[in-house]
């Protein structure tokens, strides 16, 4: 086979749209998984795609549409990522709901996934999201919808950037939906026990709530966190696999000429 410079273009734009997925996506955007390893996976993964993804009939000629086209990829794995990466925070951001209202949201630790502080129930529900997306090949479904990327959205196609964002942007308001629909226990039951300390200090007002509340709290908060942990870990589920219909409709979106 002769390699052209029209291959070698190609594949680094295919290079470029998985690399930039690799960037954004849970689990391969985690810094255990170092980025030597990284890199040869993305190699290997271009080398099996650069045969099977569609071609454009007239490929960039000019080192600025080059570069442009790059630019574009790397942009359309990074969407590719960030969506599949948004239910993954939305679950964060319900552990870190449920940690404020239980009070232990001073109790945080340093996460050498992520170089930040995260709180204690946000970390477990994070790892929690993790295991639960490679059980369910939710790694697979990532590579799968980087492959149907390239039959919706051909190598150097022009985007519909306008559209596309403001469908990113409907789905980044979906982070909040979910961290408040799996805190909510939580925070019903965080509620009502405030309220009765509330009630109790009208009545007794010389017992300190404010130190009770930091031993009655963290202890309900936490039962009600194990009662709910099978319906948790559903919801996760059910969560993480509709992730296909966010994809499709970015997708959509990003299409020049769609509705």
């Amino acid at each position: 086979m002769v390699i052209t410079l029209r291959f070698v273009a190609m594949f680094f734009l295919v290079f470029a749209r998985i690399g930039g997925m690799f960037l954004s996506a849970p689990v391969f955007n985690q810094k255990e998984f170092f980025l030597l390893a990284k890199v040869i996976l993305i190699f290997w993964i271009t080398v099996l795609l650069i045969y099977h993804v569609p071609l454009p009939a007239h490929p960039p000629d000019t080192a600025f549409t080059f570069v442009l086209a790059a630019v574009t990829e790397v942009f359309v794995g990074l969407l590719i990522g960030f969506i599949a990466d948004i239910l993954v925070t939305g679950i964060e951001l319900a552990g870190n709901l449920m940690d404020t209202q239980a009070g232990l949201s001073v109790a945080s630790q340093l996460d050498p996934s992520s170089g930040r502080t995260i709180t204690l129930m946000s970390l477990l529900l994070k790892r929690t999201s993790f295991i639960t997306f490679l059980l369910i090949d939710g790694h697979h479904f990532v590579l799968s919808a980087i492959v149907h990327s390239f039959r919706l959205l051909p190598i150097a196609s022009p985007i519909n950037l306008g559209a596309g964002a403001f469908e990113v942007v409907k789905c980044g308001t979906y982070i909040f939906y979910l961290a408040v629909q799996l805190a909510s226990p939580i925070i019903l039951v965080v509620f009502l026990v405030d309220f009765g300390f509330g009630v109790l200090n009208r009545v007794a007002e010389q017992i300190n709530i404010f130190q009770l509340g930091f031993q009655i709290k963290p202890t309900v908060s936490l039962i009600i966190f194990l009662a709910i942990v099978p319906g948790i870990s559903h919801s996760i589920i059910s969560v993480l696999e509709g992730t296909s219909e966010h994809l499709l409709s970015v997708f959509h979106a990003l299409q020049v000429g769609a509705p």
